[in-house]
């Protein structure tokens, strides 16, 4: 089977497609986040030699009526090639499964309804070209598969008469997966055992590093969410 896992967003999507045996990165940024006045930057130069850049562009506009459909035709370029390199990359003699990470609902407003239409665009394409298959994980969900994922069950007996067993998943430090922060989900990729991939062998090694910031920074933090939803669909 194929598996696709897409990070949506409006200034860095992640991409992650089963290629084979193994799967390829993408990172659809703009050029301006990636290179400086000095060339590429300290996280981008980073990643570079895993991650496949696609540089976007959005145009500028001068009135509202403009720019909604100055926008809309940007979004529509950049999910055609969003879904171009998905279909380079899987065996269409395969079954494809799609994951894709829901909306933020405690977004900006007008940087939400941007996000869904961009999403809604690329998923009726991935549903119509792709697979329709398609698997949309909330962003508490994805947090707490990624717990699952890497942190075995805190298991509690509760009850007296009729003896329950419940279960919580927490990583080593105690944080609820539901509450994972976007340092917890690099976490969950270190600190994986069984992950032996080459994405999970470089934030392994980076690892001072990578957590050193109090946030992660780009292309890791969308990269990493893409490549969580990947490593749930194929376990």
């Amino acid at each position: 089977m194929n598996i696709v896992a897409i990070d949506p967003s409006l200034i860095s999507t992640a991409l992650v497609v089963s290629s084979g045996d193994t799967f390829k990165i993408y990172n659809y940024c703009r050029e301006s986040k990636a290179f400086g006045k000095k060339g590429i930057t300290k996280w981008f130069k980073s990643a570079e030699e895993f991650v496949n850049y696609k540089f976007i562009e959005y145009r500028e506009f001068e009135d509202y009526s403009e720019g909604e459909l100055t926008k809309l035709k940007d979004y529509d370029k950049i999910t055609d090639q969003i879904i171009s390199d998905i279909l380079e990359n899987i065996d269409e003699s395969l079954d494809t499964k799609i994951g894709i990470e829901g909306y933020n609902f405690g977004a900006q407003v007008g940087d939400l309804i941007d996000l869904v239409t961009f999403s809604t665009l690329l998923r009726k394409k991935l549903f119509d070209l792709v697979s329709e298959d398609i698997l949309v994980m909330s962003p508490s969900t994805l947090k707490l598969e990624s717990c699952k994922l890497t942190y075995p069950p805190i298991r509690t007996e509760i009850g007296k008469k009729v003896i329950k067993i419940k279960e919580e998943f927490r990583n080593k430090i105690g944080i609820p997966g539901g509450k994972f922060t976007k340092n917890d989900m690099a976490l969950a990729i270190i600190e994986n055992n069984s992950l032996n991939d080459y994405w999970s062998k470089h934030c392994k090694f980076i690892k001072d590093e990578l957590m050193s910031v109090s946030n992660i920074q780009k292309p890791y933090e969308d990269v990493n969410d893409a490549y969580l939803i990947y490593q749930i669909l194929n376990k």
